[in-house]
């Protein structure tokens, strides 16, 4: 079970020269010397990154990473993912999927998660990323490729192959898994959408 944890320093010290301070939201341990002020951070910061079939977080304290991969369960998953986003998905079920039923739970980021029914559990099978409602909300790979990167981006970054279909230029990556759409044929095309795993489009 992945469990993202918020990082508290506890401090001890029964040294008179400590001081408390507490604002609306953090409190945070000041610690006096003669002649210096040392500020203890409250919290790690937590950012989430796309990957091939699957979701990494991303400890931006000290860079390391947690994947959720497929196969997860629904409760699991969106409960990981609320506590990195600090924010609620809209979730409900579009019943029109070529693969059958699929739950999705969909943040304003633009991330959008997909969960298929196995015996009475629901599992984490795929993602979508779309344009966000707010550009800074904007997910990227680890390798700085997201909706809007060009294609001449993605070509620096990944070995893809491009096909003209009924959704537009549409990608897939060598190996890596990951699949997308270019809103035009040239090398300063943008990517519009961008998905791993199960999908549900309809060509």
């Amino acid at each position: 079970m992945l469990f993202i944890g918020i990082g508290l320093y506890a401090c001890q010290n029964t040294n008179k020269n400590q001081t408390q301070v507490t604002t609306d939201k953090d409190t945070v341990v000041v610690v006096k010397t003669d002649s210096t002020e040392t500020i203890l951070p409250k919290e790690v910061q937590y950012t989430l990154a796309l990957s091939s079939n699957a979701l990494q977080i991303v400890n931006q304290n000290t860079g390391s990473t947690k994947e959720i991969g497929f196969t997860m369960n629904l409760n699991k998953t969106v409960e990981t993912i609320e506590k990195v986003l600090k924010s609620k998905p809209i979730i409900n079920i579009n019943y029109e999927c070529g693969a059958g039923p699929l739950k999705m739970a969909a943040w304003d980021n633009g991330l959008t998660l997909l969960f298929k029914q196995k015996k009475n559990e629901w599992i984490f099978v795929g993602w979508t990323a779309n344009k966000a409602k707010d550009p800074k909300m904007k997910l990227n790979t680890m390798a700085g490729i997201g909706i809007g990167s060009t294609r001449k981006e993605m070509e620096s970054a990944y070995v893809i192959k491009v096909d003209k279909t009924s959704l537009g230029y549409e990608f897939s990556t060598k190996g890596d898994g990951f699949f997308g759409i270019f809103d035009g044929a040239d090398e300063n095309a943008e990517i519009s959408n961008l998905w791993s795993g199960l999908s549900c489009n309809f060509r």
